[in-house]
């Protein structure tokens, strides 16, 4: 394959990880909490290609992972008692799969056995690692901004919130979770805000021009594959009739 063609593929791949990752942002523009990803392109340090002619150095570039922007998503009243945002940095503290895991999703509700549990069912953690349980008795939970949970001014429970120094350690696993290797490293100043929650920090309109540009560019690629394939069919068939 000539250095043409190995450009042409290789853009085409990058660019397929990128629309990838643009779908997923877009498709999570309404879920609560939700992080937008962006690929991460470096250099690559090999050569897979050489020329003999200027420029007779060329380069490619390779995706390395993702990049995540942990920027606050808008916060909406809803009035909920158990519905609670994180203003600042910060996360939830949730059992999920046999461990803990970190999640901004605070659309939280009381289970049958009166545990606080994520939509999807996961146990919240107190600010000791264990489930939350309490009976709300026909009150309406008071929920303070440093996470302290009342009931008829009482103190039944305290929201499990951390933080960490550097959150680009921290890996998505889905189901918006995050895992973290280690303890929380650092001390949580944010403030909670009941009745609320906090949407995607997504963009739409940036996400939907970011898709048509990829698709522009992917499309581009592959016509320089398709005149590639052209020219060297046409080379081929001249050469025979010589």
């Amino acid at each position: 394959m000539d250095n043409l063609q190995l450009l042409a593929v290789q853009t085409q791949r990058v660019m397929q990880r990128r629309m990838e990752t643009a779908a997923n942002n877009l498709a999570n523009v309404s879920t609560f909490g939700f992080k937008a990803d962006a690929l991460l392109n470096e250099m690559d340090a090999r050569r897979p290609a050489r020329s003999a002619d200027a420029p007779s150095d060329v380069r490619f570039v390779r995706d390395v992972g993702l990049t995540r922007d942990m920027s606050q998503g808008s916060i909406s009243r809803t009035g909920e008692a158990l519905d609670v945002a994180i203003e600042g940095d910060g996360f939830f503290t949730v059992q999920a799969r046999g461990g803990a895991y970190y999640t901004r999703n605070g659309a939280f509700r009381l289970d049958p056995a009166g545990q606080l549990t994520t939509g999807a069912g996961d146990l919240v953690l107190n600010s000791g690692g264990a489930p939350i349980v309490f009976d709300p008795q026909g009150e309406r939970p008071q929920i303070d901004k440093d996470g302290a949970i009342r009931i008829g001014g009482a103190e039944v429970a305290r929201l499990g919130l951390v933080a960490f120094a550097d959150e680009s350690a921290l890996e998505k696993v889905g189901d918006n979770l995050f895992a973290a290797e280690g303890a929380p490293t650092k001390e949580f100043d944010g403030a909670i805000v009941q009745g609320a929650i906090e949407g995607s920090n997504v963009n739409p309109v940036l996400e939907l021009t970011r898709i048509i540009e990829i698709s522009r560019a992917y499309e581009s690629a592959a016509r320089i594959v398709r005149s590639g394939d052209d020219l060297r069919k046409s080379t081929i068939e001249r050469l025979g009739r010589a």
